[in-house]
């Protein structure tokens, strides 16, 4: 039977704390770290010193860097996120709670309710799309935990300022999500039988393509960083952001510097004489409007799709097509899912494993003329064949823990190859134009506010695909190694590739550059053509290899962010 809908009784909850109860329970969280509108822009405090927009992965971890880094200035931070409070940690911290991210579905079917809670697709495309997940945390909550970093070629077309910034900070980052220690989260038999293995055939050069085998940069941190404290666990900016949310709300509102504000769906910025000068947004579906001084900073965090989009519907534009370069050079990448089994006799002919082996994981680079390609392997003897069952995964109790290792007990070691490979952006092409990958307004769809829908057209190049086909080639030759050659001894589960549009890794739109005539954002992610606007998220990026863009996009975060403090107090910013 339904739950009733709650409404607004129009009455002020007493006694404090004025924490909601539902008929299932007391919305803490939600509350402790929210506030309303009012709350935070109406208290007679100071002016806000920065307004990010969006709370996901990269706007959550500005955001908090920018409360920690000018705390000395008392700066004053606002976060505006267009959806609800859901859970405070990624959700594969938690025990199975049913919190789940839906199938991909053409755009263009997007129901219009949300999917699993907090999913929708605000923008229409030729492929399928997963969609944003709406609240606050984002995609940080369900992300899948693979952090490489890019590689000096990678980086050859970025600004030298840039990349030599990306180089001399990676490491700091790494620590903060817990890559740094590749193994205290996967170690054991199997995971040294598996790198073993595929480092002898990368070295006698029997499968073509292939670089190198790396431990697993996985975000998570299964060690304690220090004695007495908890580890970071499964990495999200959402529990950076509650910690900071929580110091600053020992203050009173109007000496407070940080909020978060859920369930703000900003509509338009409004630019006059080269700046951001308010802020149209809908609260809770209430028209709102907040006037912005040009000393404030406003930063774009909704992702590569919805900031291209906000950036094309709000500042200045040209006419001509052969010279807007907002939504031009986007870049995702190719993904194959490849799911097999190896039998353990085959992979373990000297019988090192023990029988409750656990889950082994690596990370396998590659590269060809066309460009590079990843791999990202996981195993496990599971008895169900599913090489991820006791991957990122939270098991409380340990009669179920001890249940689950003992049924490893089948013949079979299960893999999982998912191979991600690289796309080239194009930043020099038109938008709109007939072949390529880009962004703009659609001319034909409006949303609810009557702002044009982004359109995110998805295509792939003839070299592209090449690239692509050749990775899986190297991974069924990779497996084919695994099992000694011997058909009987491999067993292909499944093979597919997925949509372009279903990897959230697009980039590139909004991509940095120090001359004006051919980037879109400065060194520091600031719009050359309004000049208190930033972005912190993907579209920054001016290529994006065939890795995980999160840690070079934490990284930009901290960069950006430590600009937005500079030109709050009139210091230099990062080169």
């Amino acid at each position: 039977m339904p739950l009733n809908k709650l409404v607004d009784s129009g009455q002020a909850i007493q006694p404090p704390p004025d924490v909601q109860r539902t008929d299932m329970s007391l919305d803490v969280l939600g509350r402790f770290v929210c506030s309303t509108w009012d709350e935070a822009v109406n208290n007679g405090g100071a002016p806000f010193d920065a307004i990010v927009i969006g709370a996901g992965m990269f706007g959550g971890y500005c955001a908090e860097k920018i409360y920690r880094f000018g705390a000395a200035n008392n700066l004053r931070v606002l976060v505006l996120d267009a959806g609800p409070f859901l859970v405070a940690t990624h959700v594969q911290n938690l025990p199975r709670a049913g919190i789940n991210v839906p199938n991909p579905l053409f755009p263009a079917n997007d129901p219009g309710v949300a999917r699993e809670l907090v999913w929708g697709i605000p923008w229409r495309s030729n492929v399928d799309c997963v969609g944003q997940a709406y609240c606050v945390g984002g995609k940080s909550l369900f992300w899948g935990g693979w952090c490489p970093r890019l590689l000096a070629d990678d980086l050859v077309d970025w600004p030298p300022t840039v990349a030599a910034y990306l180089d001399q900070n990676y490491a700091r980052l790494e620590a903060q999500t817990g890559v740094d220690v590749t193994t205290d989260f996967i170690q054991g038999p199997l995971y040294g039988l598996v790198k073993s293995r595929i480092s002898q055939v990368i070295q006698s050069h029997s499968v073509p393509n292939l670089d190198t085998v790396q431990d697993p940069p996985l975000a998570v941190q299964g060690q304690s960083p220090a004695s007495g404290l908890f580890g970071f666990d499964k990495f999200s900016s959402v529990t950076l952001l509650i910690d900071a949310v929580r110091e600053a709300a020992t203050q009173a509102d109007a000496q407070r510097r940080l909020f978060v504000v859920p369930n703000v769906h900003v509509v338009r910025l409004v630019t006059q004489n080269g700046s951001v000068a308010g802020i149209q947004a809908s609260v809770n579906g209430k028209e709102k409007f907040l006037p912005i001084t040009q000393h404030c900073a406003v930063i774009l965090a909704l992702g590569t799709i919805e900031s291209t989009r906000l950036a094309l519907a709000s500042f200045p534009t040209s006419n001509n097509p052969a010279e807007e370069r907002m939504g031009r050079n986007l870049i995702s990448h190719v993904r194959s899912n490849i799911y097999l089994r190896v039998r353990r006799s085959a992979l373990d002919s000297a019988n090192v494993l023990p029988l409750l082996v656990q889950t082994g994981a690596v990370l396998v680079r590659g590269s060809m003329p066309q460009g590079k390609f990843h791999i990202q392997i996981t195993a496990s003897a599971d008895a169900g064949f599913n090489s991820d069952a006791l991957l990122f995964s939270m098991v409380p109790d340990i009669d179920q823990l001890d249940m689950l290792l003992k049924s490893q007990r089948a013949g079979w070691i299960s893999f999982a190859f998912r191979g991600v490979s690289q796309m080239h952006g194009d930043r020099t092409a038109p938008v709109p134009n007939a072949s390529g990958r880009w962004i703009n307004l659609s001319p034909f769809e409006s949303d609810e506010f009557g702002v044009p829908r982004a359109y995110v057209q998805f295509a792939t190049t003839g070299d592209e695909d090449s690239l692509a086909n050749a990775m899986d080639t190297a991974i069924l030759a990779l497996a084919n190694h695994l099992a000694n050659g011997n058909a009987a001894d491999l067993e292909i589960v499944s093979q597919g590739r997925d949509a372009l549009g279903t990897t959230y890794h697009e980039a590139g739109t909004l991509w940095m550059g120090a001359d004006a005539t051919s980037s879109v954002t400065d060194v520091n992610g600031r719009s050359h053509h309004v000049d208190n606007a930033f972005c912190t998220d993907q579209s920054l990026f001016v290529t994006v290899g065939s890795v995980n863009p999160t840690l070079t996009g934490l990284t930009l975060s901290q960069k950006v962010a430590q600009a937005v403090v500079a030109r709050a107090t009139g210091s230099a910013p990062p080169p």
